[in-house]
């Protein structure tokens, strides 16, 4: 599980994630607003709108990518760590 913005996801179970480009400006105070639309692996859609995510949907997906390198950075260390006590023990 990773905190990207306002959220926690974990991006293994993320299929995609879009800006939903469809959704009306209902009224002058949603203007700017982005709708940032999440496919899950199992067929979830949530949207979320930049406001509660606390991001642009270009700064949201850059930095789920960078979070998830970040993840599985840290997944290869602790398995080559481990692999290495397993080797001296």
């Amino acid at each position: 599980m990773i905190k990207v913005g306002n959220i926690l996801l974990d991006p293994n179970d993320i299929s995609s994630v879009h800006q939903d480009l469809k959704a009306p400006v209902l009224d002058n105070n949603r203007r700017g607003i982005q709708i940032i639309q999440i496919i899950y692996k199992n067929g979830v859609v949530k949207n979320f709108t930049s406001v509660e995510i606390g991001m642009s949907c270009s700064d949201f997906i850059n930095k789920v990518l960078e979070e998830t390198k970040k993840s599985e950075d840290s997944h290869i260390l602790k398995l080559m760590a481990a692999v290495k006590s397993m080797n001296n023990g």
